[in-house]
């Protein structure tokens, strides 16, 4: 496999054999199969970001509800109805319902059907990487997300968005026949110095403030999240050495 092939499988099908029948040839198949996995900063088991912002949101429409309940007394029914009318709109757009989808990953429910759903091969040997922030290298643009997620957790093990007890390669909080494969699988992978944004830097820059360049917030080392994981797996055989035939293309 090329790391072209194993990072496209890893990306594309989260290391796992469903998706069509195509895509699970591609997985299976002695040539081109999954030979192991590598999870960065993993959120399979969901975040304590997804229970606390459902929490507030049910506030946020309770509270909005008594308020606008008020206002209706000082308003035409004609404009109640082009307000809620745009609401909706607001809504039921692609842009909004993308959002909404993304983050249900974050909740017990969104974790629990993941891992419900999920087959995973059980020979493939499972890496991850996990990490912890430090205030002196930490993003500006980060700075409130990390300090809520700390708030709302009592806990600061956290790369801004998953905690490290969460950032595994097996479902912690759903128990069933798969995910004891996984268990089976998991490597683990000592904790690393670093934020949730750490493998980017071109894809943030619009992000980016002037203290950031100066504590070198972006600045550390690229490879380290995905080059140590292939060596392992080529160390133990699991990843082979492409012959020249194949390097030529033949």
């Amino acid at each position: 496999l090329s790391f072209e092939d194993i990072y496209s499988t890893w990306y594309t099908h989260n290391c796992s054999i469903t998706g069509t029948p195509l895509q699970q040839k591609f997985l299976t198949t002695s040539n081109s199969g999954l030979v192991c996995r590598q999870l960065l900063f993993s959120a399979a088991n969901g975040s304590v970001h997804g229970p606390s912002t459902n929490a507030k949101v049910q506030r946020l429409i309770a509270m909005c509800e008594d308020f606008f309940k008020y206002q209706q007394g000082y308003f035409s029914r004609a404009f109640i109805t082009f307000f809620l009318e745009l609401l909706n709109n607001f809504m039921d757009s692609p842009p909004f319902q993308n959002f909404m989808g993304g983050a249900q990953s974050f909740l017990p429910e969104g974790s629990k059907a993941f891992w419900r759903e999920g087959q995973h091969l059980p020979q493939v040997p499972t890496c991850v990487l996990r990490g912890v922030m430090e205030k002196h290298t930490t993003p500006e643009s980060l700075e409130m997300i990390s300090n809520v997620l700390t708030k709302q957790s009592g806990s600061a093990l956290h790369d801004s968005q998953v905690h490290v007890y969460d950032a595994v390669g097996h479902p912690v909080y759903t128990k069933n026949r798969n995910g004891r494969v996984l268990e089976n699988c998991d490597m683990g992978g000592a904790v690393q110095r670093c934020h949730h944004w750490s493998p980017l830097d071109e894809e943030v820059a619009f992000l980016k403030t002037k203290r950031d360049p100066i504590q070198g917030s972006f600045d550390c080392a690229k490879d380290r999240h995905v080059y140590p994981w292939i060596d392992v797996n080529v160390r133990f055989g699991f990843i082979e050495y492409a012959s020249e035939a194949k390097k030529a293309g033949k």
